[in-house]
Parts: C-alpha cells; structure tokens; sequence
C-alpha cells in the first residue's frame, strides 16, 4: 500500500481458518491494540469512524430479532484516501462472558456519505443479548464493539476517533440504550483544513492539536469519565447530561451538550481567546464542574498576520537558496519532465509579516502562523485540500515559508494521476492543472480577489500504463 495515506508500517496480520456460523459472519481475532502496536495501530485522524450503531425497531415499540437475540445496524465510513487505497471496513465484537469476538463485514451503503468520506453499512445478528433476560442480566449485558479497516498489507487500522485510549473499546450497554449515537461533530465533513482540537482526557490532562484559526474550526473532545459525578437513569433512559460551555473574548458565547464525546465549534474571525467549562447535570437536582478549579479553560486564537505576499515560483538545480530567483506565482507555472528529474529546488514560496511574531528568532513560531497552501483541480467545484507550509527563515521582518511542488504532483511517481488529464497541442505530453490559495491564520493571499493561482504539471503521454 502506498504511504500517501498515513505514514505507518503495518505487518501482515495472520489468520487462523476458521468455520463460520453463518456466510457473513466469522470469529475474529481479538483487537491487539496496545499489546502489540508493530501488528495493529489506533486511528485517531478519522481513516476509520464508527457514526452511529444501535438496536432495529420492528414498529411496535419493540426490536427485531434473529437467533434468539437483538439486531442491531449502523454505519461505519471510511476516509476517501482509505477507501481508495482499498481498506475494508468489518466489525468486531464480543458480548457477556463468552471470550470469543465474532467478525461482522460492512457494505456499502446507498445513503450519501458525509463529504470526504465513503459510507458503509454494518449488521449484528449473531450471539447477542436479546429479549426475555432479568432485569439484573439486562443491567449487566454488555457488548464491546471494535470498527476496523483492513488495509492492504494485511494490518488492521482500528477506530479509536471516540475512544481515546488505545484498550478502549465501545461498549453498548442498558445505561446507553444500547446503542452509538451519531455525533458529527466526531471526524466532520472534509473542508479545506481539519479544525483544531482540544482533547480533555480521563486523566485530567488537557492537549491542544492544531492552532484555532480565526474563521476556521475547533473540535471540542471531552471523555465522559473525566465529570462523572451525575449519572442518573430510570428503565434504561438516561437522566443525565453533559454541557460544554463556550465563551469568546469578542462575548460570543454558547452551550451545547458533549455527551457523545465531541463538540465541532466554529472560530470567530475576531476572537483572540476562548474559555472552556463543562457541566454535568442530572435529574433530580444533581449538578458538578469541571472548571479549572473555577478559572475556566483558557485557549489563544492564532492572530491573523499584517501582510502575507511575494508569492513566487522556483524550479532550480542550483543549491544555494529554495526561493531566490524564482518568478512571480500570479504569472502561473509549468512543472515538467525536466524539473521532476532534475531540480534541486521546486518550491512556491512567499512571506509572511506579523508584528511580534515574524520579527523576532522564535523557535515555535510555526505554531503561531498556521500557513497552508489549498488547492483543487482548476475550475472544479470540490473542496479544497491543504498542504502544510514550511517555515524556511526570516527575511528581514518576514517569516518566509515554502512549500514544495513534487508534494502537489499529480504525476508523482508510483501513483495514478489524481486530477483530470488533457493531451497537450503537440500530443506528446498529457497535462494536469490545478488551482490554488494561500491562507495564513485565516487570511488568505490571491493574485486577484476572488482569483486562484494557477499551476500546470506535465508528463510524456503513455508512461503510467493501467492509468
């Protein structure tokens, strides 16, 4: 499998034959997830996202059943760089005291899919709990429920965009209805650039990933464990709720439950700070903080720079320097054969001016200047996709970044080109062009306003057989 999807090394996983029970059901190996990470591997950058598993009502207030127990269906998506590649999504699970854990696949579904992403359908109909259990067996009964992809190689890519410890699994049980409720919050919508994340831990610990961009997004992630204080229910209904609460230095403010273990949040464009503090709630009249000891969770917003531009392009076999020389980006660029071969330097560059920040020897200046390129085939209408820049030097009072062109080739080799492709006029060469922005803590540099730099990659027709 090619690494353009996430930079791991996953061994071939063996499997013992076994005889299933039924033609899409099978025993499956127990998840090795922290026990032996060379075999297995957590994923916590949405390639893999359980969205919502729960028990089939039969319409009569009711669930329907098979083999003496519940049915239960959900969905299962992977990412489209992982469905591309060829990932196959199934399901393990495991109920009560029966150690073994049985493998359910997962087909694709016909619903439209969450943009970014490609839908599958998922169904339990074997050795589960079901209807005719005692009130104390059916407090007790507990299913653990493990999504995976299988990629390529034969490693396994478990989900854990929820569940944030590497021996966490989800767990349906009485107290949650026995069921996964969708949060879209949990991996959102493809978009120009993943939001940011705060993840408060059952540790008490708190991790920023990701600056909050002015205008961008953040994604709220609280384990549920960490306030536990009101955990009411009555015939197997909750009574308890979690809240987040939301404020911004500009008095926006807002309060949304975090139940489900995540929370997206949009990034006023003037916001410099935010503040966090979550509740936990319980009927009848049960109430607990979490608050920083009163102080609030406090969290600074990039700032936006004064001035992003010179834009330029640079393709070179001199050594010396990864921008000087180059032309204007606004004039676009072809990137062909020879420098695919033979430059030493194929960088965009460009510069970036923020009082305070640029104009002074910081080490962590990159995380204060969030500095993306985002591109798109030209004249499409699909969301834009973000590469990184790096941070080269400073030039004067300027942060200068560069990002490099064999990153955005879609003639790179070992791979299918992955945008459209035109013959050139002489019919020797086929042609890709793709379209492109340069956005610096939210505020973008264009040729023109509402424009797009332009850039052009080239390759001899008839050398990528089976494209």
């Amino acid at each position: 499998m090619r690494r353009s999807l996430i930079a791991l090394t996953l061994m071939s996983l063996a499997a013992a034959c076994v005889e299933t029970p039924t033609d899409d059901l099978m025993v499956g190996q127990a998840p090795l997830v922290g026990v032996d990470g060379s075999r297995d591997q957590a994923d916590r950058n949405c390639h893999v996202v359980l969205r919502d598993l729960a028990r089939l009502g039969n319409g009569t207030g009711g669930f329907q059943t098979a083999d003496g127990g519940w049915i239960w269906e959900g969905d299962l998506e992977l990412s489209a760089g992982a469905a591309a590649e060829g990932a196959g999504p199934a399901v393990l699970y495991q109920y009560g005291s029966d150690p073994t854990w049985w493998q359910a696949p997962a087909t694709p579904s016909p619903i439209a899919a969450t943009p970014g992403f490609a839908r599958y359908r998922v169904r339990l109909d074997r050795h589960l709990p079901g209807p005719g259990m005692s009130g104390s067996a059916l407090a007790s009964a507990r299913v653990q429920v493990v999504p995976f992809a299988t990629l390529a190689e034969g490693g396994r890519l478990f989900d854990h965009n929820r569940q944030p410890g590497d021996f966490d699994n989800y767990a349906l049980a009485a107290d949650g209805n026995f069921a996964v409720t969708r949060n879209d919050a949990v991996c959102p919508a493809a978009g120009p650039t993943p939001p940011a994340r705060l993840v408060f831990a059952a540790d008490h610990t708190q991790t920023q990933l990701g600056g909050l961009v002015p205008g961008g997004q953040v994604r709220v992630e609280y384990d549920v464990d960490r306030l536990a204080t009101c955990r009411n229910s009555r015939g197997g209904n909750d009574l308890w709720d979690l809240a987040a609460h939301v404020r911004w230095d500009t008095g926006e403010s807002s309060s949304a439950s975090i139940k489900n273990g995540a929370l997206l949040v949009d990034v006023p464009r003037t916001a410099r700070a935010l503040e966090l503090w979550f509740e936990n709630t319980a009927v009848p009249g049960c109430q607990a903080w979490d608050s920083n000891l009163g102080a609030n969770y406090r969290f600074d917003v990039l700032v936006p720079p004064s001035w992003i531009g010179g834009a330029t392009v640079l393709t070179s076999r001199e050594t010396t320097d990864p921008c000087d020389g180059g032309g204007d980006a606004a004039s676009g660029f072809v990137f062909g054969t020879w420098a695919r071969q033979r430059a030493a330097y194929a960088n965009v560059c460009f510069r970036v001016w923020s009082p305070g920040v640029s104009d002074r020897d910081d080490a962590n200046l990159w995380q204060q200047l969030d500095a993306t390129l985002r591109w798109r085939g030209r004249g499409s209408s699909d969301p834009l996709q973000a590469v990184y820049a790096s941070f080269d030097r400073r030039v004067g009072n300027d942060a200068r970044f560069t990002v490099g062109l064999r990153a955005l080739d879609p003639f790179r080799p070992y791979q299918c080109p992955n945008l459209p492709t035109t013959p050139s006029p002489d019919g020797q060469y086929q042609r890709a062009e793709l379209e492109y922005v340069i956005v610096v803590n939210g505020v973008e540099l264009r040729p023109a306003p509402g424009a797009y730099f332009v850039a052009t990659f080239e390759d001899y027709l008839g050398t990528r057989p089976g494209c």
